[in-house]
């Protein structure tokens, strides 16, 4: 008697049908916000693949709970200003709201995602030597051996270490405000470190610019964000109020790049 042929698991979504379905779900929450509970039942923050996608999956979630209204206008300011091809987010997640699809692929979608995110996150995954697994990588790539590539992964490795560069520039913008505020509002305790800081983080944001040039598109939204903490650095380490700095920043590039800072300080330099 012939032995039954074993039935096969099915093979988990490729990197392209991850995409997609990341794309629609987050187009869905953001057209139809009630289709988020049907979604969170199944996915997991830690279940995208993508940074802006997370990010939207993540805040939606909290503005729900807060009670607050979900549009990408309200969404915008609190994810990433890029999206996964390098330009607007605010362009691109408009787009997705025009091509959402129907709440009733709500759950097709979620599961898709949820399948990927078992095959990219488990058990092996948890004991994964990186070091290892990036070389493994790189072989099979230069071998052109296109079935051991673990695309999946691979693919948010690379993104996470876009995201590296650009929290490098970030930082860099987040030490010269921070200096620049103390400089400003405690002028009787400028010092030469602060004047270093200065001119520390210039450095470091010019070569992470001239090697990267297209950061230079996302430089307005790395310079709010930097400013958010650097108003809070500021007020902690010189004993003042968040209020006694500017909500919004208020320098410009240009002055946060070039403005003189000289030491010893300039005689009745305000």
């Amino acid at each position: 008697m012939a032995l039954a042929t074993q039935a096969r698991p099915p093979a988990p979504p490729t990197l392209n049908e991850v995409f997609e379905a990341e794309q629609g779900l987050v187009g869905l929450i953001l057209a139809e916000p009630a289709a988020y509970g049907r979604i969170a039942a199944i996915l997991r923050d830690a279940d995208w693949t993508q940074n802006l996608h997370r990010g939207v999956f993540e805040v939606v979630g909290r503005f729900l709970a807060e009670g607050r209204p979900v549009s990408p206008a309200s969404v915008l300011p609190k994810v990433s200003d890029v999206a996964p091809d390098g330009g607007p987010a605010d362009r691109y997640l408009a787009a997705l709201v025009a091509n959402a699809p129907p709440p009733s692929r709500a759950e097709p979608l979620a599961h898709r995602l949820a399948v990927a995110a078992q095959a990219r996150t488990g058990p092996d995954h948890l004991d994964r030597d990186l070091y290892a697994w990036a070389y493994e990588q790189a072989q099979a790539l230069r071998r052109g051996r296109l079935d051991a590539l673990d695309l999946l992964n691979l693919a948010e490795e690379i993104e996470d270490l876009g995201d590296a560069i650009y929290d490098t520039m970030e930082s860099a913008f987040r030490t010269i405000l921070k200096h620049l505020l103390a400089w400003d509002h405690q002028p009787d305790k400028r010092s030469r470190s602060w004047h270093l800081s200065i001119r520390r983080g210039r450095l470091e944001a010019e070569e992470v610019l001239e090697r990267h040039p297209s950061l230079n598109l996302r430089v307005p939204g790395a310079i709010a964000g930097a400013y958010r903490y650097a108003r809070i650095e500021a007020g902690g380490e010189n004993d003042l109020d968040d209020d006694a700095f500017p909500a919004e920043c208020p320098y410009t590039y240009k002055e946060i790049m070039t403005r003189p800072v000289p030491w010893p300080p300039v005689c009745g330099e305000s």
